[in-house]
């Protein structure tokens, strides 16, 4: 590591260290649960190990251990130090094997998985029949993270200790030999096995295994033969020890026998015979990597490779196929920006910005703003490659668009703030600009190169190539080879024999031959000549060169090289038709077409400065009038007029026939997109945000409000306030007195938790490992108690106590009832003040706010609103050049934890340092801590960051701001992603790709597609589908179709969340996205967070049908979606392996067994303010549950390790030129792997002393957040203007098919609405508006059977018909088939009939005629 990032380091951790110094002193004088900051801090992989297990001793141990041996061989040397008792404190032999085991799990797991917390679940001494003792470890769900060789390895550590302590081996019975057999059968039946043994494998392991394989049970299934065994605890099958004995000890046999051959205690000596395959061992893997092999080749096939070389070289240059993909389902006000490959869309250019990365593409502003600010930085499109996805980031310099102007003149725009000024006259967007994307993209997805652009970083080196010294011009003051003038550009091709400059490379590749030869004969026609705009104001008797002439008979001047003026044409179709598609900028008037920068035009197309030529079509060769006929139709069958279907439709092989220098394709590479989801900067509110983790019950009303609870009283005879509520049990060591707060309330000690056995009414001792089973009943004691709490006198009490009033802030707000397991209330101070600042209070008690993320790798000072000096004292010291940093626009490269926040974000994080420094100051007792005055103070401080549903926060310090609505930050900042999932029998309608409908197991539709699968280091497998896959969905303007992108299987968590909804049953992990509806709408939440009562917007199955007993909640626009109520929410022990996720394209919800859910995007991140989060953060607030402690900062890591962070990043490219070879490589549709020798990415420097430095960029920008703030798509107000802006955009891009665009939201959108919407409307049930109570038919007497009231329906006429005049003028405006407006005439019949009444239909005379 380099002495600059050491330093940089040891400033973070020491600013760390200060903080923790001050949140540790307040912790002991606050009413917190732990006296002590509960964030442990971790510099390295030796560090989260100690801090994960709680072992001191571990971190020390294992540095000295790292630089000497392997950690496979580090875990076993550590188990000489457990057994000795120089590390750990372990009094009985099973505790000092447990800890050994755990470590060893911890280590191969590098501290960053649960598995060596929830993996193992004890460690116990139990006796063989001959009276000896033996080791037995009890594993559970969560060692499947570990991975099959941590799993294997915890068993030989276990006998490792068992030997050196001088345990027997266990000596299994018959039966539970079998018993093993039968189990891993019936579990990988059940659940599945990435490997499974045969049976009598599985026997000869069981038979040899020295320690006993035990667990909880896991599933619902029972064993049938081997059955009441005494001792194995259940009848069914312990999904952990299958893992361990399957996963682990018989697929990693080889890797373990490597390990017992150097251990003189341990003998394993049957692994030979298991690893020789004498026990049972087949092919079968073999050959199901020969079918993998076989299918991998099929999908090769049907790729989009671009054909065979040979057909390539007959027809026209290399292409890749068009993919049409990202089209299907479109979203109505999300629009289009290109169709596939299309002339006019964005053109490939190979790079990467400074504020590049991983799943970015780079656009120019002027394009984010032409496209009526639809793209902004942050925004995801959709795209045709390399990958599915990408998040928009502004790059100024590459090209822009070029537009046509109502008046006529064809400009490019390469400044936003022209763009801004021209857009309300653009008539046409002739072509989009460039799309910038780096190598590492097309690594990451594994696609073959496309053509590049001919842009200047590849002419340069061809001009290298050719004999200039272009060093020499760079250092030239005179010249400027990315911007020479016409005559520079000429003299260079023509003196050094190369392609000419892409400035004046025009896209002869989008034009046809014929229309070349139309371009040549207006030039023929043609003059040079003085003129103002598109006037000319030459004499009238001066020649077409520009000379006087008596009657202008003479067309040639003498001296060619005099001609000066603008080259006017006349105006044709044809000619007019192929400046536009070359992008020669011009203008025009009603019969004339003036060139300013003619000279390259004429050049190119052979003609000299005199505009004579000496060629015709007819001497064009057969192969240049042909080429390119294989372009006659687009991805989705579109041709177009301007070119026809005739060949020769690439013009690139004539023009080089005729001009006298080389002509490349200028963008052979065209990538459609379409917009995804717009971009996120908001705070993270629970749902309903809450203020304080307080329990009130139901005291507090709908709003949770804690006034109201203090005035609460069931009846008149109670006293008001008073609230009876689960809470913790705790005792004072010091008075004996009983509490449910952290600390006693009459000497100030910390109270300890107290667990009593609900059956007996005991107390229980917790043991060793924290577990607290009553030894009398076999029952685990609990630490809670319910009593009855005066809510009036703890809130009078807590706002004395920070000398608050009730006028401070609006409403408290807190919880109904705490999820953790003590269930210890938070101080009610902290809520107060919370409440006063306008913060709210996450699940672990700390408050954070959502950006999505991006990345950047160098920034400007003034980009950032941050003074250079400021930055200088943080340690940016010069730029990337190596200059002293002195002003604001240099460029400085950003160190790897340094983020930048969005102006909301600023904004909010002033608020929680107010919120602190109040805390600290009225609550604590201390002086505050930040004190700031306006944002700038924000610059310098620390900040905890983290990725989605992960359990380990990373330090980042911020050094500036973004009016963006984005977060940026190094790329290894924001390097780690998750799924959320669904139980494997959960129920899910889908349309299939044959268009069948079907409803069954999201497994069977996962298992079924996983043909090719990505695997992960977790062990989650994903497969990418082509779209073909479509499912319920709910967008925001109601229920409506979308396609599945990607299916996924995930190992389980130990807990899943069972949420009871009517007589359905939903099963997910406790973080799922939930869709929770309430008076304004739907919110997403996560399942943790669901209660019981809450409503749930319903579907009842179909294509798009849905209905629900409950109350209608709006979408958007009127749209309404019914629910049903949560009837019970229960924490259940996950009886499953796996668990399955769908990717589902642009609203990421589906609909599942009668209820819409959400998913999790997985690219925001949040952010936490660092004082905020020593001070509030506390374990004993998480939910007691697996799945609990994600989202929770259950470790810090000080410093990033960039070898342990997701690979993604790794190959991200970081060079500042690519080199000319690659981009010959990408003419040739080169698989990326095939250049890797000569490209630099990432993972190269991983190790070494630049893996924190050196992220070189191609291509620089401006301003980061250059372009619109906000995409329109979030300024739009209803649906219907969104969509009417997409459908207006669409007339305005060349690049989209406008009538395409129409069909694909009324057939994908409308029509699934409108016809789903009807056969709900016709199969709905009628509900109470006063009790609630549903019925299937309404009552004959109109009035509820129960209690009389009004009987109302669930699904109205509005949502039915909303769509269907919209649908019709679309159809009409915009040219849709006549099949399309024929469905939609008989959909509209049909709707009349349902809705119009026959006997009141007013009649004219018009109908009887």
């Amino acid at each position: 590591m380099r002495e600059a990032d050491e330093q940089y380091f040891e400033t973070l951790e020491t600013e760390l260290e200060s903080a923790m110094d001050v949140a540790q002193r307040a912790r002991q004088r606050g009413g917190d649960p732990k006296p002590e900051v509960e964030i442990p801090t971790a510099r390295d992989m030796a560090d989260r190990v100690e801090n994960i297990l709680g072992i001191d001793g571990v971190a020390e141990r294992v540095r000295e251990l790292e630089g000497q041996m392997s950690r496979e061989e580090a875990a076993l040397e550590l188990v000489d130090d457990f057994v000795e008792g120089t590390v750990g404190d372990y009094d009985t032999r099973e505790g000092k094997v447990e800890g050994a085991v755990r470590t060893a799990v911890a280590l191969l797991t590098e501290g960053v998985v649960a598995a060596p917390i929830e993996g193992i679940d004890r460690v116990e001494l139990l006796e063989n029949d001959d009276g000896t003792e033996f080791i037995n470890v009890y594993y559970a769900g969560p060692i499947r993270s570990a991975g099959g060789t941590a799993q294997a390895l915890s068993v030989l550590v276990a006998d490792y200790a068992r030997a050196l302590l001088g345990i027997d081996q266990y000596k299994a019975r018959e039966e539970e030999i079998g018993r093993y057999a039968e189990e891993i059968d019936l579990y990988d039946k059940d659940t599945g096995l990435q490997y499974s043994p045969k049976e009598k494998e599985t026997k000869f392991i069981a038979e040899h295994m020295p320690i006993m394989l035990d667990g909880e049970a896991t599933g619902d299934e029972e064993v049938s033969g081997y059955r009441d065994l005494e001792r194995v605890d259940s009848n069914s099958a312990r999904g952990g020890m299958c893992l361990v004995l399957a996963e682990g000890i018989a697929l990693k046999a080889p890797k373990i026998q490597r390990y017992t051959r150097n251990l003189d205690e341990v003998d394993w000596p049957w692994l030979q015979d298991l690893i020789d395959g004498t026990i049972g061992k087949d092919g079968e893997a073999d050959s199901k990597d020969d079918g993998d092999q076989s299918d991998d080749a099929s999908e090769d096939a049907d790729g989009d490779d671009g054909g065979d070389e040979d057909s390539a070289e007959q027809a026209g240059p290399p292409r890749v196929d068009p993919a049409k993909k990202y089209l299907r389902d479109l979203i109505a006000g999300r629009p289009v920006f290109s169709h596939p490959s299309k002339s006019g869309g964005f053109r490939l250019r190979y790079g990467r910005a400074r504020n590049h990365g991983f799943a970015t593409a780079g656009v120019h502003p002027a394009t984010m703003h032409l496209v009526d600010d639809f793209l902004a930085t942050g925004t995801q499109i959709k795209t045709e490659r390399p990958g599915k996805a990408a998040g928009v980031v502004p790059v100024d310099t590459i090209e822009g668009p070029t537009v046509r102007l109502a008046n006529g003149d064809v400009r490019r725009i390469d400044d936003a703030e022209e763009a801004l000024e021209v857009r309300n006259g653009v008539e046409k967007i002739l072509d989009l600009g460039e799309y910038l994307v780096n190598y590492g993209e097309f690594v990451e997805n594994n696609h073959p190169l496309a053509p590049a652009s001919y842009t200047v970083e590849w002419w340069e080196q061809d001009f290298a190539a050719a004999g200039a010294d272009v060093q020499a011009m760079r250092d030239s003051p005179t010249v400027d080879l990315a911007d020479p003038s016409a005559e520079e550009a000429l003299e260079w091709a023509s003196e050094y024999d190369a392609p000419l400059h892409p400035k004046y490379t025009y896209l002869w590749h989008d034009v046809t031959v014929d229309q070349m030869g139309a371009l040549a004969d207006a030039i023929d026609e043609g003059q040079v000549a003085q003129t103002d705009g598109a006037r000319e104001t030459r004499p009238p008797d001066a020649s077409r060169n520009g000379e006087r002439g008596a009657s202008g008979a003479s067309r040639r001047g003498s001296d060619p090289r005099a001609a000066d003026g603008d080259l006017v044409l006349p105006r044709t179709d044809d000619a007019q038709a192929a400046l536009e598609r070359l992008l020669v900028e011009h203008v025009q008037d009603e019969d004339r077409l003036v060139v300013p920068d003619w000279l390259p035009l004429v050049r190119t197309l052979g003609f000299d400065r005199s505009l004579e030529r000496e060629w015709t079509i007819e001497d064009l060769s057969d192969r240049a009038k042909t080429y390119g006929e294989q372009e006659a139709a687009d991805a989705i069958g579109y041709v177009d007029d301007e070119l026809g279907d005739e060949a020769g439709r690439n013009a690139v092989l004539a023009v080089n026939e005729v001009s006298p220098f080389e002509i490349r394709e200028r963008a052979p590479t065209r990538i459609g997109n379409r917009m995804g989801r717009p971009e996120k900067s908001e705070r993270r509110d629970l749902s309903p945000a809450v203020h304080t983790l307080f329990p009130i019950g139901e005291a507090g009303g709908a709003q949770r409000s804690v006034a109201d609870a203090t005035k609460h009283a069931d009846s008149m005879s109670e006293t008001p306030g008073r609230v009876d509520v689960e809470v913790a049990r705790r005792r004072c060591p010091d008075c004996g007195t009983e509490t449910h707060e952290a600390r006693c309330p009459e000497c100030d000690a910390v109270a300890e938790t107290v667990y009593v056995c609900p059956d007996c009414e005991m107390e229980v001792e917790p043991d060793e490992s924290g577990r607290a089973e009553c030894g009398r009943c076999e029952t685990l004691a609990s630490p809670t108690q319910y009593t009855e709490l005066d809510v009036r006198e703890i809130y009078r009490d807590a706002l004395q106590s920070v000398g608050e009033r009730e006028t401070a802030f609006d409403t408290l707000k807190a919880v109904k009832g705490l999820t953790s397991e003590e269930k210890l209330p938070e101080p009610m101070e902290k809520g107060i003040l919370r409440a006063k600042h306008d913060v709210s209070a996450f699940k672990d008690g700390t408050v954070r706010y959502d950006m999505t993320d991006l990345p950047v790798t160098a920034v400007r000072p003034a980009e950032l609103d941050v003074d250079p000096d400021r930055l200088r004292h943080l340690g940016y010291e010069t730029d990337i050049h190596g200059d002293p940093l002195t002003h604001a626009d240099q460029l400085v490269e950003l160190k790897v934890q340094d983020i930048v926040l969005s102006d909301g974000a600023a904004e909010h994080m002033l608020q929680t340092a107010a919120f602190v420094d109040d805390l600290l100051e009225q609550y604590y007792g201390l002086e505050p801590y930040y004190e700031f005055d306006d944002r700038e103070e924000l610059v310098g401080e620390l900040v905890f960051g983290m990725a989605p549903h992960t359990s380990a926060a990373t330090v980042g310090r911020v050094v500036g701001f973004t009016s963006a609505a984005v977060g940026y930050a190094h790329p290894y900042f924001h390097a780690a992603k998750r799924r959320n999932c669904f139980h494997p029998e959960t129920k899910v309608w889908y349309e299939d790709e044959a268009d069948d409908w079907h409803y069954g197991t999201i497994e069977e539709l996962v298992e079924s597609r996983l043909d090719d699968p990505e695997t992960d280091d977790f062990g989650t497998l994903v497969e990418e589908l082509d779209g073909d896959l479509a499912v319920p969905s709910l967008g925001d303007d109601g229920p409506c179709r979308r396609p599945v992108e990607a299916v996924s299987r995930h190992r389980a968590p130990d807990h899943l969340v069972r949420i009871e909804v009517g007589d359905r049953t939903l099963r997910v992990t406790p973080d799922h996205t939930m869709l929770r509806a309430g008076e304004s709408g739907v919110k997403e939440v996560r399942a943790s967070e669901i209660e019981r009562g809450d409503a749930l917007p319903a579907y009842d199955g179909g294509e798009t049908t849905m209905t629900g007993a409950g109350a209608t909640v709006p979408v958007a626009d009127g749209a309404g979606v019914p629910t049903d109520a949560v009837t019970a929410v229960e924490y259940v022990e996950s009886d499953v392996e796996f668990v399955y996720c769908l990717t589902v394209a642009d609203t990421h919800r589906v609909a599942v067994e009668g209820t819409y859910v959400g998913q999790c995007d997985g690219d925001e991140d949040c952010v936490m303010l660092l004082m905020d989060g020593l001070l509030n953060f506390s374990k004993s607030y998480l939910p007691n549950k697996r799945g609990g402690q994600m989202d929770a900062p259950l470790v810090m890591s000080s410093r990033i390790d960039p070898s342990e962070i997701d690979d993604e990043a790794h190959n991200m490219d970081i060079m500042d030129r690519y080199p000319r070879e690659f981009y010959e490589a990408t003419r040739e549709l080169a698989d990326p792997a095939e250049v890797e020798d000569i490209m630099t990415i990432a993972e190269e420097t991983l190790g070494t002393d630049r893996e924190y430095t050196d992220f070189r960029h191609t291509h620089d920008t401006t301003d980061l957040a250059a372009g619109p703030d906000l995409s329109a798509y979030k300024t739009l107000g209803s649906m219907e203007e969104k969509m009417d802006a997409q459908l207006s955009l669409s007339r305005k891009l060349r690049a989209v098919v406008e009538s395409d665009v129409a069909e694909r939201i009324i057939e994908y959108h409308f029509l699934p609405d409108l016809i789903g919407n009807l056969r709900a409307f016709s199969r709905q049930e009628v509900r109470c508006l006063d009790c609630g109570e549903s019925f299937r038919r309404m009552p004959l007497t109109g009035d509820c059977r129960e209690c009389g009231g009004r009987v109302n329906l669930t699904v109205h006429e509005g949502s039915v018909t909303k769509y269907i005049d919209t649908a019709i003028r679309v159809a009409d405006e915009f040219g849709a088939r006549d099949y399309t407006k024929q469905r939609l005439k008989i959909l509209e019949t049909k709707i009349e009939s349902v809705f119009e009444n026959d006997h009141n239909k007013q009649s004219g005379i018009a109908d009887f005629m």
